[in-house]
């Protein structure tokens, strides 16, 4: 009976255990909890860098002028500082319009969190500026400033300007030149590429100082498009026209060293004054074999590395307008070029006190 017993017991068990494993069965599956981020918590927080690293398109005119890639070493010195990416763009020419239309309309499309640029011209990026607007893709101008009835055109705006002044620039050498001719000469101008602000403003301040000095003639002004062959064509013409000339003054060192090669070609070596502008190498270098008698030191480093920081700074605050920034250039001749020399392609120490980064600090990177 006993054994009996134990049998029904075990047999009962089973079928319960049985009916347990069918309930289970064909009950309806409940899905795993899951947990939902919360959008605040993919946002990095306030003091600290994002984790995304940010890619910024650079834009310059060409990089076969080294004042180009003063530019392109400055940006990316920003770059290491910040830890961002920055890819530096040119076109062949610096009269390449199209071209730099086409590279920079192409960076819109490859989505860059902000874009720098320098134009070759006032106007020619404004349609590839406009496009960036809408992509909500900061947009910051160095060197050449833009038209802003242009922009306006086009229902475009730029974030910030990091650039000098072209103005500043022209009153720097046309002080000099005229100190130098003792208030009297005459003088030639070897233009840069028409229509463009680096050109316009250079020459219109050299004008207004040699206003003020009646005895000092502009003989002849003609363009040369930023170019060396240009340059030298121009002034062995103007040297040829007036065989009086004193001093010729060229709107960038690659003309400069064309005039060069011109006044020494006419045997006027040391009789005529020779400056350029932008502050290159080899134009230091003519500064002290005697070629040159000046040139204008850009800042090119300095606007190039302060301008990635405006970049960043734009990207990471998501502010539409920053100030904008307008640095001085600084005179190179003889008495300092050996200075110049030896912190290139930085400026010397004395223009970081003149020219601060004005877009410092930046929230969340280290300053």
């Amino acid at each position: 009976m006993k054994s009996n017993s134990i049998t029904k017991s075990i047999s009962l068990l089973v079928n319960v255990i049985m009916i347990i494993g069918v309930i289970s069965a064909c009950a309806p599956v409940q899905p795993a909890a899951t947990t939902q981020p919360n959008p605040a918590s993919t946002q990095p927080p306030a003091g600290q860098t994002p984790t995304k690293k940010i890619k910024i398109g650079y834009i310059v005119k060409s990089l076969g002028n080294t004042f180009w890639q003063t530019y392109q070493k400055g940006a990316e010195a920003a770059a290491q500082d910040l830890g961002v990416q920055v890819d530096v763009r040119d076109v062949p020419t610096e009269t390449d319009i199209k071209g730099q239309l086409d590279v920079a309309q192409a960076m819109v499309n490859q989505d860059y969190d902000a874009i720098v640029a320098a134009s070759i011209t006032n106007s020619n990026l404004i349609p590839a500026i406009a496009k960036a607007n809408q992509k909500g893709i900061p947009w910051i101008v160095v060197s050449e400033d833009q038209d802003q009835a242009v922009l306006d055109q086009n229902k475009a705006y730029v974030v910030t300007k990091c650039r000098l002044s072209f103005t500043d620039e022209g009153t720097a050498i046309g002080e000099y030149v005229a100190k130098k001719l003792n208030g009297k000469g005459e003088v030639g101008i070897v233009e840069g590429l028409a229509g463009t602000s680096a050109t316009t403003d250079r020459n219109q301040a050299i004008k207004v100082v040699f206003a003020k000095y009646p005895d000092i003639k502009i003989v002849s002004s003609q363009p040369a498009d930023w170019d060396r062959q240009k340059g030298h064509d121009v002034a062995a013409a103007m040297i040829q026209a007036n065989p009086t000339i004193n001093a010729i003054i060229a709107n960038n060192d690659t003309m400069a060293l064309g005039v060069s090669a011109a006044v020494e070609q006419a045997g006027k070596k040391g009789s005529i004054i020779v400056t350029g502008d932008d502050g290159t190498p080899e134009a230091y270098q003519a500064i002290k074999d005697g070629r040159l008698s000046a040139t204008i030191d850009g800042v090119a480093w300095q606007i190039a590395y302060y301008s990635v920081y405006a970049a960043v700074k734009a990207v990471v605050t998501k502010e539409k307008t920053l100030p904008n920034d307008s640095l001085k250039p600084n005179l190179v001749e003889s008495a300092n070029v050996d200075q110049v020399i030896a912190s290139a392609p930085k400026p010397p120490a004395n223009m970081f006190d003149v020219n601060k980064n004005i877009y410092l600090p930046i929230p969340g990177f280290k300053n």
